[in-house]
């Protein structure tokens, strides 16, 4: 949970939800676990059930961008793989969108093969919907040079007189993984594979199995390589490794050569993570905000 999570929503973003408009009480107010930046609730009014998602201190992140989000999330929901948004605010940087009843996916699910195979024909009904043109393709190398230089500062404001020794091996892991990020998106990109809509952040808690299997939480939702949202995939849950063909074959991604490329996709994802781990620990000990 986020560090500094607020125990309930501002009034100005309770407002945003339908039926609260005049400053009503929800009949219904639940906190939603899960989010590690943003705050969400499950809000019930006489006009439905909705979820109010407020932006936490720290939501400005590598990789994240609200219109992307908003234009990506917008054009998914639309294609029934995402619930709708129905209200977006920049003030008091909040959304409201519709509750989707179904049962969050926990670690079990991403190594049972039915379930693999359901999300991958999902992903495939995602990237068929092409790439919006004014949304620049996504730059990995770039998201890990924004991570290295968080490290750096981060680590500068711990010890305006001299670097610790845990920041100043942080700053070096960094540089190596920047530079390793960089290198396999580059391999990536060699293989000139069409862009696509990509989710980015295929983790257990954004999958919801109801009447369908939606996707939420579309905040690193990029244009990229497809074969992106199976690296993702299984550099987050590598349990889910030994069922990687069914996985590429459901996405309709088994091409002459996957695998390689698949590798190299799974060393970018890799890379951020450990960048994104990097930054928190170092800001933490310097006592800034988390990422």
């Amino acid at each position: 949970m986020n560090a500094a999570a607020l125990a309930v929503p501002p009034p100005a973003a309770l407002a945003l939800v339908p039926g609260l408009e005049a400053g009503a009480v929800p009949s219904r107010l639940e906190r939603l676990e899960g989010g590690l930046v943003n705050d969400s609730w499950r809000v019930a009014t006489p006009q439905g059930h909705f979820v109010l998602r407020v932006d936490g201190p720290a939501w400005r992140r590598p990789g994240v961008e609200r219109a992307r989000e908003r234009l990506i999330h917008g054009i998914a929901a639309g294609a029934g793989l995402a619930p709708a948004v129905l209200v977006w605010s920049e003030e008091p940087g909040a959304q409201v969108r519709e509750y989707l009843e179904g049962r969050v996916w926990v670690e079990a699910d991403m190594q049972a093969p039915g379930r693999l195979q359901r999300l991958g024909m999902r992903l495939a009904a995602l990237h068929a919907l092409g790439a919006p043109q004014e949304i620049a393709p996504f730059d990995p190398g770039a998201c890990a040079q924004q991570y290295l230089q968080q490290v750096v500062v981060a680590a500068a404001a711990g010890n305006r007189a001299g670097r610790t020794r845990a920041d100043t091996e942080a700053i070096a892991e960094a540089r190596i993984e920047a530079a390793a990020v960089q290198a396999a998106a580059a391999r990536v990109a060699a293989h000139g594979a069409r862009a696509a809509i990509i989710h980015g952040d295929l983790t257990p808690s954004n999958l919801v199995e109801g009447r369908n299997l939606w996707l939420l939480d579309w905040e690193y939702a990029q244009c990229a390589d497809p074969m992106y949202d199976l690296a993702c995939l299984l550099a987050y849950c590598p349990a889910a490794r030994q069922h990687q063909r069914l996985l590429l074959a459901a996405a309709g991604l088994e091409d002459a050569v996957p695998h390689e490329r698949l590798r190299d996709a799974i060393r970018v994802y890799e890379g951020l993570t450990r960048l994104w781990h990097l930054a928190r620990d170092t800001g933490a000990r310097a006592g800034l905000s988390a990422n």
